[in-house]
């Protein structure tokens, strides 16, 4: 957005008034923000939001003057009501699902229904449709979306200085431990089942597994090896992945995965699942090592590699971030949306 906005395009973001679980933003719903025009909705639920995705607006999209719509993410209400709106006005809409057009993981049958009641036609009938990666056009085109509706934009990447190293470690108490770290959502498809299983039996040795992350359909049981740690925000999460030694992320159905390029930034190599769209990325950097999804003693033997050879984790860590420079500058991902909008405004 601030990309965007520096372009030369006026932005306008509808949200809503959520934090997190128990906090809402405070003082006034509009504004402006990083030079964009902000309007935030009053949630009729906290909980619902937090508990069940679903998101009650109290007030309309603000729709008046828009040109072109761009919705992120998919089976939100906000985005349902924003693309109604847009259809009954005949604006133009693009539509980025991030991964989630596909019923996949958690309350499938929900999101069937939803799919029947709301906005199922989304991906079928935008204007156009952006997929992150390869492995998301793929996924894309099995569902049935038209070929020439879709195009590849990879999210961009807003490289800023992380923090100095050590602060992590000193707040935890960890000294020069090894540290394996994991940051995301703790759901049955981000793989922590099977990281859980290679740190059990002291396989790996003095090692600790730090997991930070919200719990979402399923709950870890873990053992003294493991450091729980819930949500961290902001530096906090940055504190984490430099003073990791590795950074764990071997999800499926990943169709980007920033996290583990955030961690490259920072300084951490990484191994990830070779089967998604996260793989994908890391393969064509050549910048961390690939396992299957699911296998604990190909996982253990990637953490163990990289936890012992300083060597190839640096040079991998060093095309991370040349990979990140060359493909993923925001400047360069708001210019090929700016070329998009164009197209269809003018078309």
């Amino acid at each position: 957005m601030r990309a965007q906005v520096a372009l030369g395009m006026l932005v306008r973001v509808w949200t809503s008034d959520a934090l997190d679980q128990h906090r809402r933003v405070e003082g006034a719903l509009s504004g402006e923000w990083e030079g964009a025009e902000l309007r935030r909705t009053r949630l009729l639920s906290q909980r619902l939001a937090w508990e069940q995705q679903l998101y009650l607006p109290s007030s309309p999209p603000p729709m008046e003057g828009i040109d072109l719509v761009h919705l992120h993410g998919h089976r939100t209400l906000l985005n349902a009501l924003a693309w109604r709106e847009a259809k009954k006005r005949k604006i133009p809409v693009v539509f980025t699902p991030h991964g989630t057009a596909p019923r996949i993981e958690r309350k499938t049958g929900s999101k069937w229904l939803w799919d029947q009641l709301f906005d199922g036609e989304v991906p079928f009938k935008a204007d156009r449709v952006i997929a992150l990666s390869k492995a998301e056009l793929r996924e894309l085109l099995r569902l049935g979306v038209s070929a020439s509706r879709l195009l590849r934009i990879p999210n961009g990447f807003c490289w800023e200085d992380p923090p100095p190293y050590g602060r992590f470690r000193a707040r935890h108490r960890l000294g020069e431990q090894k540290i394996v770290a994991y940051l995301g959502q703790v759901s049955p498809r981000k793989g922590l089942d099977v990281l859980a299983s290679a740190f059990a039996d002291g396989k790996m040795g003095q090692t600790k597994l730090v997991i930070a992350g919200p719990e979402r359909g399923m709950r870890l049981h873990t053992g003294p090896e493991v450091l729980r740690l819930g949500v961290l925000e902001g530096e906090e999460r940055l504190e984490l992945l430099v003073d990791a030694d590795v950074l764990a992320y071997a999800s499926t159905q990943e169709v980007f995965g920033l996290v583990p390029l955030e961690g490259l930034w920072c300084g951490t190599p990484v191994v990830v699942a070779g089967d998604c769209g996260c793989g994908e990325l890391i393969a064509e950097a050549q910048a961390g090592l690939l396992v299957p999804h699911g296998d604990v003693e190909a996982l253990r033997r990637a953490l163990l590699t990289l936890l012992t050879s300083q060597e190839q984790s640096k040079k991998m860590v060093e095309k991370g971030q040349a990979y990140i420079r060359e493909h993923l500058d925001y400047t360069d991902v708001a210019r090929r949306h700016q070329a998009l909008y164009k197209e269809l405004l003018n078309g």
